[in-house]
């Protein structure tokens, strides 16, 4: 199926080399121009192409593209001065990367191509009086030299939400045949029986996952050539057709960390016109999905009940996900199909051997759905609390039901797994089960799943303000200071405000209590939890090494979650600002 997808570029997808930073919509500005630096270039190209066929005579040639793209456009010149230009059967054109030539030749051919090129250019330049004109023939080490000035130095660049809008809805693209859209630009797939490039309405996919490094027949354009032939050849025949707006044709404009930089704010801008929300994708995506172990199309009736008695389904929100993540990528990372087309039950070589269970819970991948929730956890006014609790490579089994939807049987009307019927109940709404057998039908299967998240809690659960003490005194230490008086309600009130809509704290803070184990970290959930000292003994006790003392756990405690919220005041080196100092 791979090698059938042949060129597209959904959000998030073209990564590290695509040259496709600032196409014109309506709410960006001019094309990116950066400026250069006195020893980082992202224009640097040092030629040691022979290298890979014997041992250079002289130091490789660095070359400065973007100074040279600049002399061709004073004088009336373009790319195809320097590349062979073709037009494929789309009447595209398709421009070679290398130097005069579509392929590589051998070590004598490449040498001559290079000297015979570049050196008979500088010399027309010079003798038609040019101002400014390179190296001549004898002077090797003009270009040659053993240690360069400049260094290469490039950005990557990620075709993000907000990038992939100002393409998709750009005025400057030509639409597609009978269409309001202009996707067809860019994705286009390989159709076996016409044995020509077609576009395919709402399946576009992704560049990366037919053009690779080393791609397979029937593609033939890797992945930097694919990138580059795509974008910057697009920028400029929307150049030369003299359009308002136009993506960069320079290296500098897309991997240069000013243009980078610029282009950053041209999106906070666009952003905050479209009030702060993006269009949504045009490629019928759905908004709900229920999320379910794939079953085997030939799989006998009782293989596929089987399937549904362990299935515990997610009803899976794609579209407030779609909102919230800066590109596609962050879940696609490689197709933009379900992701059980790669990661199987029990993981095979498509998947990296990546089971499905593996890429839904990995808690040290971001690509996961635990770790991309754990990496939320970050947030100064998550990790506070978060950053002090034990990190596990799996999370703890009784979460299950926060994401899980516990089956039941329709004839009998019971869970089929065995679970904590408080945990089943504060899932289940009792109006509507989630029963078996699940619904085939697509669209059923995301009108369950858009009900189930409906009846999700919208806000964290939290207690009464008013029963959290105003004050705690914790004296049990006080020997040089006084003891302290810690405004616990204010404390309490700062991290309700942080929650306040908080939809991943809604989901998992599951009771009036969750919040307090932030720093009531092994207690039981109680409103009036064990003392500190019950546990962390006074002073510290060897025969629990991985306990502290309770001078350090109060210290630990407070100080770290100050520095982890990113508190600027108390600072750790003023005791006085919570202990006053005895006379």
């Amino acid at each position: 199926m791979a090698h059938r997808k042949v060129v597209a570029g959904l959000s998030g997808f073209l990564i590290a080399l695509a040259a496709v930073l600032g196409l014109g919509v309506d709410v960006m500005s001019k094309p990116l121009v950066a400026a250069e630096n006195s020893t980082a270039r992202a224009d640097l190209i040092m030629i040691d192409t022979i290298a890979q066929q014997r041992e250079l005579e002289m130091p490789a040639s660095q070359f400065m593209h973007d100074k040279h793209t600049a002399a061709l456009k004073e004088q009336d010149k373009d790319c195809s001065t320097c590349h062979k230009t073709t037009t494929n059967e789309e009447g595209k054109k398709v421009m070679s990367l290398k130097f005069m030539r579509e392929e590589d030749g051998s070590a004598d051919e490449l040498k001559k191509i290079y000297h015979d090129g570049c050196i008979s250019c500088h010399a027309k330049d010079k003798a038609d009086g040019a101002e400014k004109y390179g190296p001549q023939s004898g002077e090797c080490r003009s270009c040659h030299v053993d240690k360069p000035e400049y260094t290469a130095e490039r950005e990557d660049v990620e075709m993000d939400n907000a990038l992939h809008y100002i393409h998709w809805g750009s005025k400057q693209i030509s639409k597609d045949a009978g269409e309001e859209t202009n996707c067809g630009s860019c994705h286009h797939q390989w159709d076996e029986q016409t044995q020509k490039l077609v576009y395919k309405k709402f399946e576009e996919e992704s560049c990366s996952y037919c053009h690779t490094e080393a791609p397979k027949e029937p593609v033939k354009t890797p992945e930097r050539l694919a990138f580059h032939e795509q974008c910057v050849v697009c920028h400029q025949t929307l150049a030369e057709n003299k359009a308002e707006n136009y993506g960069p044709v320079e290296c500098a404009g897309c991997h240069s960390e000013k243009a980078q930089e610029e282009l950053k704010q041209s999106k906070e801008e666009m952003l905050q016109k479209l009030g702060g929300v993006l269009p949504r994708l045009p490629r019928q995506q759905p908004d709900a999905v229920l999320m379910t172990p794939p079953v085997a199309e030939d799989a006998t009736m009782q293989e596929k009940e089987k399937v549904e008695e362990h299935a515990m389904p997610v009803a899976f929100n794609h579209k407030f996900h779609e909102q919230n993540t800066d590109s596609c990528a962050a879940c696609h990372h490689k197709s933009v199909q379900s992701c059980d087309m790669c990661h199987t039950p029990r993981g095979d070589a498509d998947g990296e051997f990546v089971s499905l269970a593996q890429s839904m819970h990995q808690a040290d991948s971001m690509r996961s759905c635990v770790g991309c929730h754990q990496q939320e956890q970050k947030k100064p006014e998550c990790a506070g609390c978060h950053a002090a609790m034990e990190k596990k490579a799996q999370p703890a089994s009784d979460s299950c039901a926060t994401c899980h939807e516990p089956l039941q049987s329709a004839g009998e009307g019971m869970g089929m797994m065995q679970m904590n019927q408080d945990d089943m109940s504060s899932m289940m709404n009792a109006s509507e089960s989630v029963t078996t057998p699940l619904p085939e039908d697509k669209d059923a299967r995301e009108a369950l799943a858009k009900r189930i998240i409906e009846r999700r809690p919208d806000t964290p659960r939290n207690i009464d303000i008013n029963d959290v003490p105003e004050t705690v005194t914790i004296g049990v230490l006080s020997d040089e200071y006084k003891p302290s008086e810690m405004p616990h309600r204010k404390i309490v009130k700062k991290l309700m405000e942080d929650m306040d809509n908080d939809k991943l704290a809604a989901a998992f803070h599951t009771t009036e209590l969750t919040m307090c184990q932030g720093c009531h970290h092994n207690s039981p959930a109680s409103m009036k939890p064990p003392r500190c000292e019950s546990c962390h003994g006074k002073p510290f006790m060897e025969q629990q090494p991985g306990r502290p003392g309770l001078k350090a756990a109060f210290h630990a405690q407070c100080m770290d979650c100050h520095k982890q919220m990113q508190l600027e005041k108390p600072v750790s080196t003023n005791c006085t600002a919570c202990h006053e100092k005895k006379d």
